[in-house]
């Protein structure tokens, strides 16, 4: 006798039926994916060590996929390098080899100066001087004693014709009087020279009456020679510029944490722009690294009105309103901060005891001292100890330490820094009859800048410039990046320090060494009757040395061991890069060997084979197709169709 389902079998044969097709669904969720199943809550015990393995995964490969961008970046930096050490080569090739072979004829040229004495007033001579070879004549009225150039045999031809020819002939004279004066030429009332041999301050030659030649310095082939080496410096610059503007993963790579703006400031389009700015005469291109790297802003606010006055040639004299408005505090003087001070003459020092009492200062910049009994003075720093306890000072004319003095307490002593001697100041907004830029020649004691300038801007020996917030004096910097040094995790024990940025020794030496050849007037074209007559025969290859020295030192820095620093060369700016991109690479495989075993674990645990899951999927089917037909006639059975 078959009995009628009742409700509660009824539900255990759905429940069965739910069940089967659970387990048809599992096993072809396995099937199609390779998983276990869908939810940790499948992996029974093996869930905590799956989440943990995934943890894990996921950490490694966000590693991964972060070191991809830091690979561009050091990738990208490398190859920038690369043509930054190319470029740097090429010129330092080209720069020797115009040393050795052209140099030495950027002299003067022998026979290009040039003075005539036209004015037979004997008002115009007396007193005068004119100095030849380091030798000062005087024109008087005397006998002619020591340099003297006796005039009074000829007096009674004043303001006469003749009188000037035979002033000249005095002049021959006393020169040499065997006339043994190799170079020179007299004739008349002109004398031809060398133009180095008139390299002093020789008033005749702006008086009434006596002209002066026109300077002339090269030969053709000379002029032409130059004209090629200063196009290749300036291309340089431009390139140089170019490579440490480079940008990857929208940052900028040399900028020092400033992602925003190139770093390096370049706004010279051709070689005569750069000339036009660096003259070489008024404004040169800065010649140490403080005054090449400074950036300073001073506005009204810190100094009240300014007041420009000539002191001579080229020279003026910038003084503030408000006392010190040039200087900012560089080091606070005190027992706790510097402790005892003490001033060395001999060796031009002044010493702390107290550790990085002087460790913001740095080679090459401008100390302001007041408070001393006989150092009050300003002085342009030759170097700081490593220990931060000992600045070794320049040996400067007037600017040397002169007292032996031991301070105890140097509470009342100010140290104050400005700007670096060389510093090109840009000044904006001042009017016409001010130069738009001043070149820092030195600071007096009291902060008064001392500078040079294109004198023709000046139509006054004193010029006031009122306080105003239109105005304000900028330094000329090509670098404006930042200085932050970036750290980069590249896993979780190692990280990778980014510290190179485009005002790092090397990259600076190199653009310094650039910068002097690319200037205008590397070779001295100075009238003699201009700035005191001071003729430098020997300018061009100074400069030239110069930059050959600061050329090898900024490739491999092996000529200046004793100022090696962080970053100091393309060379050890090259291999930083390099070591930094091994370890990268390191790291990833690493990192790639250790994410595979990962992944291997984690499969084992939640991976099963589709092959057995699909089979298993296929019993599970006919289990659940059996089961739905069961269920499907159990709720199809009635009591009438039973009783029927």
């Amino acid at each position: 006798m078959t009995r009628v389902p009742t409700y509660s079998t009824n539900m255990s044969l759905l429940r069965q039926t739910i069940k089967n097709k659970q387990t048809f669904e599992l096993y072809n969720y396995q099937s199609v994916t390779g998983l276990k199943a869908p939810t940790y809550s499948g992996y029974g015990m093996s869930a905590y060590s799956i989440v943990n393995l995934e943890a894990s995964y996921n950490v490694t490969n966000n590693f991964l996929e972060n070191n991809k961008f830091l690979d561009t970046e050091i990738s990208t930096m490398s190859t920038a390098m690369d043509a930054i050490s190319d470029t740097a080569i090429d010129f330092q090739n080209m720069l020797n080899n115009f040393s050795g072979s052209d140099a030495t004829a950027l002299t003067p040229d022998y026979t290009g100066g040039e003075i005539t004495f036209t004015d037979n007033n004997e008002a115009t001579y007396i007193g005068k001087t004119i100095t030849v070879n380091g030798i000062q004549y005087t024109f008087s009225a005397d006998d002619g004693s020591g340099t003297n150039i006796d005039l009074s045999g000829i007096a009674a031809d004043s303001g006469n014709e003749g009188y000037a020819e035979k002033v000249m002939q005095a002049l021959k004279d006393k020169i040499d009087p065997n006339g043994n004066y190799p170079g020179f030429d007299f004739e008349g009332a002109t004398f031809k020279f060398p133009y180095y041999t008139i390299n002093g301050a020789s008033s005749v030659l702006n008086a009434n009456g006596v002209e002066t030649g026109t300077p002339r310095t090269m030969n053709q082939d000379q002029a032409h020679n130059l004209t090629e080496l200063q196009n290749f410096a300036f291309t340089s610059m431009q390139m140089l510029a170019d490579a440490l503007n480079v940008s990857a993963n929208g940052k900028f790579l040399f900028g020092g944490g400033d992602a925003t703006s190139s770093p390096i400031n370049f706004p010279f389009s051709n070689l005569a722009e750069f000339q036009e700015y660096y003259d070489g005469i008024n404004i040169k291109f800065p010649n140490n690294s403080a005054a090449n790297l400074c950036n300073k802003i001073i506005t009204a606010k810190n100094t009240g009105g300014i007041t420009i006055d000539k002191i001579g040639g080229n020279q003026f004299k910038i003084t503030p309103d408000i006392a010190g408005g040039f200087m900012e505090t560089a080091v606070n003087a005190n027992p706790a901060t510097t402790g005892k001070l003490t001033f060395n003459a001999d060796k031009n020092t002044l010493n702390a005891t107290e550790y990085g009492a002087f460790s913001t200062v740095r080679a090459g910049d401008t100390l302001v001292l007041s408070g001393t009994a006989n150092n009050n003075n300003s002085y342009v720093v030759k170097s700081v100890s490593a220990d931060g306890k000992t600045i070794t000072f320049e040996s400067m004319d007037g600017h040397n330490i002169v007292d032996e003095q031991a301070i105890d307490d140097p509470t009342g002593i100010t140290i104050s820094k400005s700007y670096p001697v060389g510093t090109v100041i840009e000044l904006n907004n001042m009017g016409n009859n001010v130069a738009p830029r001043v070149q820092v020649s030195g600071i007096d004691a009291d902060g008064t800048l001392i500078v040079t300038a294109d004198p023709g801007y000046f139509n006054a020996d004193s010029t006031y410039i009122p306080a105003s917030a239109a105005w304000d004096m900028t330094t000329m910097t090509y670098y404006t990046g930042g200085d932050l040094n970036l750290e980069r995790r590249v896993s979780e024990n190692q990280s990778i320090t980014l510290d190179i940025t485009a005002n790092d020794s090397g990259f600076e030496k190199i653009i310094r060494a650039l910068g002097l050849i690319a200037q205008g007037n590397v070779v001295d074209t100075t009238n003699p009757a201009e700035a005191n007559g001071l003729i430098d025969v020997n300018k061009a290859q100074n400069i030239i040395n110069q930059a050959i020295n600061l050329m090898q030192s900024g490739i491999d820095d092996s000529s200046e061991p004793s100022k090696s620093g962080i970053n100091s060369s393309i060379y050890s700016i090259t291999a930083k890069l390099s070591a930094n991109y091994v370890l990268l690479n390191n790291v990833n495989e690493n990192l790639t060997l250790v994410k595979n075993n990962l992944q291997s674990s984690i499969d084992s645990l939640k991976n099963v084979d589709k092959t057995e899951a699909a089979a298993k999927a296929i019993l599970a089917q006919t289990n659940l197709e059996a089961s739905y037909s069961v269920l499907q006639n159990a709720l199809n059975m009635s009591l009438l169709n039973y009783l029927d």
